[in-house]
């Protein structure tokens, strides 16, 4: 059988120095601003994908250009290299576009199960007029 009895020793916690802001409403506007950090990111990710594209393709249509007008074929090389490495970033960009957002849903996510699963204590805890124990104080036996 399990009794809750106060927790005596607990160590000193984040939630301690950080006060009201690790609460249900901190949490989740903790976790609603990470999830607008991701889509930000995201979107700034996107935005370098697609102008690193374009560089690219004007590169190879520069180094074609020279190599019609009969540039020497080291400066036309240099040209290509230019134009890898636009790609280059650009595949990594993309990289960033599809991680942020399996951020963003992760975190939309997260939201939603906080939401489920402390919403309802939230809710009985605030509507009470009797002061609630802070997190931690009692414990598990």
């Amino acid at each position: 059988m399990t009794a809750l009895v106060p927790a005596r020793g607990l160590p000193a916690t984040n939630a301690d120095a950080e006060g009201d802001a690790n609460n249900f409403g901190g949490v989740g506007a903790k976790l609603r601003g990470l999830q607008a950090a991701a889509d930000a990111l995201q979107e700034h990710a996107v935005l370098l994908k697609d102008r690193m594209t374009r560089n690219a393709n004007r590169a190879l249509r520069l180094k074609n250009l020279c190599a019609a007008a009969g540039v020497a074929a080291s400066h036309t090389g240099r040209i290509t290299d230019v134009a890898d490495a636009f790609n280059k970033v650009a595949s990594a960009s993309a990289r960033v576009v599809s991680d942020t957002d399996a951020m963003g849903t992760a975190a939309g996510r997260v939201i939603s199960q906080h939401r489920s699963e402390y919403g309802g204590i939230n809710a009985a805890s605030t509507a009470s007029p009797v002061p609630q124990a802070k997190p931690g104080f009692y414990r598990v036996t």
